[in-house]
């Protein structure tokens, strides 16, 4: 393996980091001055950018640097791996696609100078699964197996959990439980994939607990990662209807890391739902502004939709739309699921159908089997609706949505009884799951 002139274990953290924040959000809807719910508390470590502004201008900086390294030592794959962590852990924060193209430059740079059987396989792996796309993901993971020199264990445990990761999105939750098991008690990283399969099977204590366990027991925790941990808190909350403990959740990553647009778009959202809408309109377009984010102009969208302000809500619309439309071309598979939620929303049912298959095919799992069942009732199919769902409900995925998507197609079938005892289902989820305003939810939802 080529020698480095650079350190490679803050490489290695990062792309453990990484990972286990991939498997979070690639999963994709406020009360005045609500009490953040007990959580550790604990405080980001001095040193470490304590506000958004500061972490971006932190990755530019090290962006920066690496390329002029490389450039300087002739762009090893080991410099080039780096510079796909940075590029990646921008795309964490912005959520620009251009930051996810920029990372798999840089990966297309390193595999072209590594040496036979070397190159930065792990980051590859990461970046195809954040960009959903599992068999990429899958064949990097294969090609870390078939190292000459057996992988470090650090690397090969991360590989090894992202199998699980691959099987999580597969629908096999069993191949993912066992996946993660084995180094739960002592793997942040492991934790962190346990609570977000916890939190889709039934066990939303148990995933609230591992997250505050993952917080006291994290030896550096950064603005940036406490402020992802309240989110998480937050869209467990939401989860299961309790809109003022996942208001103060928001509220609190708002205030851990100011000026992340992610958690501003989660507050504005529960501002929108608590009848707060001018407030939450002006959040939003301030936001938009700066973010350019589709998920936030549909949210807009909707929100004027809403309020009867419809030529707000159509102009809103379009320009969501015309992003998807530019997503759905740079890197399709991680653009479907909010696409397709788009297209339900305010564009052409057939669409939404067509999106939604092609997404279920890449992911078979709980959220895109529901996606699809929606879909199907869009074009008035309910029988296919139903039988989206019928894995989901034979599996362990627990969440009130696939029992509203199912009472939908059963009234639509006709089938009363039915459809009332998935209401009841539903509403043992979460009490607000029939709630209107559950139109007006785009972020944190499940």
């Amino acid at each position: 393996m080529a020698a480095s002139l650079i350190s490679r274990t803050p490489v290695r953290f990062a792309i453990v980091l990484a990972a286990a924040m991939a498997l979070l959000f690639g999963l994709g809807r406020v009360a005045s001055r609500p009490q953040a719910p007990a959580s550790p508390g604990r405080a980001p470590v001095a040193g470490a950018p304590q506000t958004y502004a500061q972490a971006l201008q932190a990755i530019d900086q090290r962006l920066v640097g690496h390329r002029v390294l490389a450039e300087v030592q002739g762009g090893g794959w080991l410099l080039q791996d780096r510079i796909a962590n940075d590029a990646l852990a921008r795309a964490r924060l912005t959520g620009s696609f251009d930051d996810y193209a920029a990372a798999q430059a840089a990966l297309d740079r390193g595999f072209a100078s590594a040496p036979k059987g070397a190159g930065p396989h792990l980051t590859q792996a990461v970046v195809d699964f954040s960009l959903h796309r599992l068999a990429r993901a899958e064949a990097a993971l294969d090609a870390i197996d078939h190292y000459a020199v057996k992988a470090e264990p650090e690397i090969a445990w991360e590989a090894s959990a992202m199998r699980g990761d691959v099987g999580f999105y597969r629908g096999d939750y069993a191949a993912a439980l066992r996946a993660y098991g084995g180094r739960q008690a002592a793997d942040e990283s492991a934790s962190f994939r346990m609570a977000v399969l916890q939190s889709k099977t039934g066990h939303v204590d148990e995933a609230l607990a591992a997250i505050d366990r993952m917080e006291r027991a994290s030896r550096f925790p950064t603005a940036q990662g406490l402020a992802n941990m309240a989110l998480q808190r937050g869209a467990l909350e939401l989860q299961r209807g309790n809109w003022d403990r996942a208001a103060a959740h928001f509220a609190r990553a708002e205030r851990l890391f100011p000026g992340f647009w992610l958690a501003e778009a989660h507050s504005a959202q529960m501002l929108a739902l608590t009848g707060h809408r001018a407030q939450a309109i002006a959040r939003y377009e301030a936001i938009a502004a700066r973010s350019d984010s589709p998920e936030v102009m549909d949210a807009l969208a909707g929100l004027y939709r809403a309020q009867g302000d419809y030529p707000r809500s159509r102009a809103w619309a379009d320009r969501a739309g015309q992003a998807w439309t530019g997503r759905l071309a740079q890197f399709p598979e991680a653009a479907y699921g909010h696409a397709v939620e788009h297209e339900l929303a305010f564009g052409d049912p057939k669409r939404a159908l067509d999106l939604a298959l092609k997404d279920h095919a890449a992911r078979p799992y709980g959220m895109t089997s529901i996606a699809l069942a929606w879909a199907y009732l869009a074009n008035n199919r309910p029988a296919d609706a139903l039988q989206a769902l019928a894995p989901v409900q034979a599996s362990p995925w627990v969440s009130a949505e696939q029992h509203v998507a199912a009472a939908q197609a059963h009234a639509l079938l006709g089938e009363s009884g039915a459809a009332d005892a998935e209401q009841q289902k539903a509403l043992a989820i979460n009490p607000r799951a029939l709630d209107p305003a559950g139109a007006l939810i785009w972020f944190g939802h499940s």
